[in-house]
């Protein structure tokens, strides 16, 4: 099993989130099977609760949940470039959004974040004080976007684990804030839904839990 583990690990996802329970449970398979019996009683026997750990460890490993499955809209709600930032702003409040996708003729464009608004608006204040949003459009805000805010699609049979794992990757070109699902992962097909860093915690109650 070792081998299988060494080889698979790099290019799985779901076998490096659960390489430290899959390495204990050969440990404790070792054990039974390749140590002496004491009478007809083995030296180690696996618990309930571990039988039933390595079952979902092993369902998961067959049957991945997949990122599409855990989509809590129904639908993606994204804005245009030429719609009114006002607009876009009032459906971030209604659904408490920090971020919209932006779409131009079935195309993605980027990703209207309340960071790229704080950072417009603070570009924005007179001296007075005062800033006008009446006649601004979201594509004007879309420049204050940071190259850092990085977004990726993926296609909705994509697993949890992987999606979680892109999450907590570092990445030197700066953290992941959304992912973007869509039937085959292509930023002209219409979105799915959108996953970001605040989904994770109910992302991990879908899988198994990690460590031994």
């Amino acid at each position: 099993m070792g081998g299988i583990l060494a080889e698979t690990r790099d290019r799985n996802a779901i076998v490096r989130r659960y390489a430290p329970v899959l390495v204990a449970l050969q440990d404790l398979r070792n054990a039974i099977v390749h140590y002496p019996y004491r009478g007809d009683v083995p030296i180690a026997t696996p618990r309930p609760d571990t039988v039933d750990r390595l079952r979902r460890v092993h369902r998961e490993l067959l049957h991945p949940v997949q990122i599409g499955q855990c989509l809590r809209m129904p639908a993606v709600i994204s804005a245009a470039p030429e719609e009114p930032l006002r607009d876009a702003l009032q459906q971030m409040a209604e659904h408490a959004f920090s971020q919209l996708p932006v779409y131009t003729e079935g195309r993605y464009l980027g990703l209207l974040t309340t960071n790229a608004v704080a950072r417009w608006l603070a570009a924005q204040i007179s001296d007075t004080g005062e800033v006008v949003v009446e006649k601004v459009l979201v594509r004007e805000v879309l420049d204050y976007v940071e190259p850092t805010e990085r977004v990726v699609h993926l296609a909705r049979t994509v697993s949890v684990a992987a999606v979680i794992e892109m999450f907590r990757k570092e990445d030197r070109a700066g953290p992941l804030v959304a992912v973007i699902v869509s039937e085959r992962g292509l930023p002209t097909q219409k979105p799915l839904g959108v996953v970001v860093r605040d989904d994770l915690s109910c992302l991990l109650e879908r899988l198994p839990a990690e460590g031994v």
